[in-house]
């Protein structure tokens, strides 16, 4: 897997900082706890993943890289307060830090060796350094890598991602009335069913991929239809 280059990690740190002020036009200086996130989307991951021992356990490999890329945004989140909100700053801190080469790491004074990892003892590890409020990059590299993900499909599902997080923003998540599950599917198994059908690399690609969710979103679910036509 190689670096990300300054141009990727320019593109990412411009969508995410749309979402955030989307979501918060104040985020920056909220103080908001980005480890956390990290935290609990390593969890989610593992949970998408499977690792109950006593039971059968279906394992969703699409939605647990959707969980390493909202561990992402929650890392690079922490990336951008540390740079004071330059997006050019952050992009280059990014490019800098990239090390998908990483062959261990040290962790409460034990040395994990990351080919001896397997993915559940990775998102441990990303979960471990995330609860003691430490952002560690190229371990969540090492996982992508593990996951089947380069760069380039992190940029692309980041995308895809960014979209859905602004339609739901859009369709009121922050005040409540917004649920993820609607037409009998979580609105992230929508997104890349949609994403699927559409070239990523059109100029107007996300543009078109929203109006795509806005069309299932009505269809699927007629109560709410009559709710955006009343904001429309």
């Amino acid at each position: 897997m190689k670096k990300i280059s300054y141009e990727q990690a320019s593109a990412i740190m411009k969508l995410l900082a749309v979402h955030n002020m989307t979501a918060n036009a104040n985020w920056m200086v909220s103080d908001y706890p980005h480890m956390r996130g990290v935290l609990v989307e390593a969890i989610e991951a593992l949970d998408h993943y499977g690792w109950k021992w006593w039971g059968k356990q279906p394992r969703d490999f699409n939605q647990m890289q959707l969980e390493l890329v909202d561990i992402l945004h929650f890392s690079l989140s922490h990336i951008l307060r540390e740079c004071d909100g330059n997006l050019d700053a952050a992009a280059m801190t990014l490019a800098k830090r990239s090390d998908p080469e990483l062959s261990s790491c040290h962790f409460d004074g034990c040395e994990y060796v990351m080919s001896k990892c397997d993915i559940p003892q990775l998102l441990e590890l990303i979960a471990a350094f995330a609860v003691s409020r430490r952002n560690n990059l190229p371990l969540l590299e090492v996982t992508f890598h593990a996951s089947g993900l380069d760069w380039d499909k992190v940029v692309n599902l980041y995308t895809f991602k960014h979209v859905l997080c602004i339609f739901r923003q859009n369709n009121g998540y922050k005040e409540g009335s917004y649920r993820k599950i609607w037409g009998g599917k979580e609105d992230n198994i929508h997104l890349l069913e949609l994403a699927s059908t559409l070239d990523s690399s059109a100029s107007d690609f996300q543009l078109q991929l929203y109006q795509r969710l806005e069309e299932r979103y009505v269809s699927r679910s007629p109560a709410l239809a009559s709710s955006l036509n009343a904001r429309g």
